[in-house]
């Protein structure tokens, strides 16, 4: 084996993972329960969901799948367009746009990093299996 060779395996194991992550998205949007959807796309601390509006903590029954663009308004039901926000804020945002560009940016750089995170452990996986 060349001094390249465990490299380009590795670069070629890597986009694999990408491409199974990306392949298992593709899947889960076409799964018509949005709420799951968002619980999947969440990350949480033991059963814990911090709501991104007020910052607090709650369990999964007291927060809301929220559409950021509300669906009375063209939102979708992508794994993008939804967050998780306690009742309180998401009753208080009903189907206002104030700040729909700042929590489609973040929810953009959570999936990001999600999906980042995804990959390095599915790679951590190849490795140990070698």
């Amino acid at each position: 084996m060349g001094i390249f060779d465990g490299f380009i395996k590795n670069i070629a194991e890597d986009r694999q993972n990408r491409e199974i992550v990306e392949m298992y998205h593709d899947m889960q949007e076409r799964d018509p329960d949005y709420r799951a959807k968002a619980f999947d796309n969440t990350d949480s601390n033991h059963g814990w969901y911090t709501c991104p509006r007020c910052g607090r903590k709650f369990r999964a029954d007291d927060m809301d799948a929220d559409h950021i663009v509300p669906q009375s308004r063209g939102g979708s039901d992508s794994r993008y367009n939804l967050q998780l926000l306690c009742k309180h804020c998401n009753r208080s945002k009903g189907n206002d746009m104030d700040d729909t560009w700042d929590d489609l940016k973040r929810r953009e750089r959570e999936l990001r990093q999600q999906d980042r995170d995804d990959v390095k452990y599915l790679n951590e996986l190849s490795r140990k299996n070698r």
